[in-house]
Parts: C-alpha cells; sequence; structure tokens
C-alpha cells in the first residue's frame, strides 16, 4: 500500500511527539499501520463554513460520501454523537423553517410582476397589431377592455 506525503508526515509527527522509549517500540509493520490510519480521508462532498454570528463564528462541516465504518465504530459513534439533541433539533427545526421561507418566498415572487419592481417608470402601453384576445395573451400580454396592453412598457423605448 503506497502512502501519501501526508499520511508519512502525520505518521512521524505522531511518533515524535512520543516518549523516545516508546516510540521505539513500534516494529515497521506498526509504523506503516499508524501511517495509513492517518491518512486523511476525501470525501465526494466536502463544505467547510466559517460563519459571523454576532460577536463570534460559528463553523459548520458538512461531510458525505459512502460509509465505509464497521457496525461497532457506528454504533460507538452513535453513542457518542446522537443525534436527537436539543441543539441538533433547534437547528434542524431553523433549516427547515428557512427553507419554507425562501419557498414561499420563491412562489410569490412567481406570482409578482417584476418589471414593477424592476422599472418603475414603466407605463401601460397598446400594442395596435394584437386585435384579438387569444394573439394578446399568447404574446404575454394582457386583454383590457377590447384593447392589448403592455404592462411593462418603458416610455424611453
Amino acid at each position: 500500500m503506497k502512502l501519501s506525503h501526508s499520511a508519512s508526515t502525520n505518521g512521524d509527527n505522531v511518533l515524535a511527539r512520543m516518549a523516545p522509549e516508546v516510540a521505539a517500540t513500534f516494529s515497521p509493520a506498526q509504523v506503516q499501520a499508524l501511517r495509513a490510519a492517518l491518512t486523511p480521508r476525501h470525501h465526494p462532498v466536502n463544505i467547510r463554513l466559517s460563519l459571523p454570528l454576532g460577536i463570534t463564528r460559528i463553523y459548520l462541516v458538512v461531510l458525505a460520501g459512502s460509509e465505509l465504518r464497521a457496525p461497532d465504530r457506528l454504533r460507538q459513534s452513535a453513542a457518542q454523537h446522537p443525534l436527537w439533541t436539543p441543539m441538533n433539533m433547534l437547528v434542524m427545526a431553523g433549516t427547515v423553517g428557512l427553507s419554507i421561507l425562501a419557498l414561499l418566498a420563491l412562489v410569490q415572487l412567481d406570482h409578482t410582476d417584476l418589471s414593477k419592481v424592476f422599472n418603475p417608470r414603466a407605463a401601460p402601453a397598446s400594442i395596435p397589431f394584437k386585435a384579438d384576445r387569444n394573439s394578446c395573451e399568447e404574446s404575454g400580454r394582457i386583454w383590457r377592455e377590447g384593447s392589448c396592453l403592455d404592462l411593462s412598457h418603458d416610455p424611453t423605448f
């Protein structure tokens, strides 16, 4: 098995921090196993953020990839880091709430005439070459009182 430079460096750093008489007891196979154990994993999803939050900063880490841990290690991890803690539930509820608000905002934007927001000087204009309701509405305009109106007409056009 070929080890990366960082694994070699990590293993050497650990051995260097040990008492020399303890480090000397490691066989070459044990040193190689130590280096392999310290090789950093490369996750397909690796998101690490540091977020300012008032007077402090919080960090967020999301890692995802294939599960390679043995069942006994999974049980140990679940016992050490339970999912359903009050803070975890608060963060999950907040994430779901913000997601719902973002979805509602997108739905609201879909029903908003954005031309009034981005071009407040827009004025309705009658389109004379659209003489019937079907051709008017197919072109994205509004049929009102027998006329085809373009509500996003820019008067500087």
